[in-house]
């Protein structure tokens, strides 16, 4: 008897290309990629600091991988 396939790792490639989208995006927005790089004021960016924009750029690129995934059925 076999055991059951885990529903934590994904089973297609689809699958494993949105979590690999979604975990990089994760990455993105934690502290040591963010103190390393985004950590500063300047430059503006549409009248937000840098870091705002930045951010706001990860979590539209996290809302958008849920959205297709969510699309795909997956």
């Amino acid at each position: 008897m076999s055991s059951p396939r885990s529903h934590w790792r994904p089973r297609t490639a689809r699958g494993w290309f949105a979590l690999v989208a979604f975990v990089g995006g994760l990455v993105l927005a934690q502290p040591p990629v963010v103190f390393a790089f985004a950590n500063r004021i300047s430059p503006w960016i549409l009248g937000m600091p840098f870091l705002y924009a930045y951010l706001s750029v990860v979590y539209l690129w996290l809302i958008g991988v849920l959205l297709v995934v969510w699309r795909w059925r997956l």
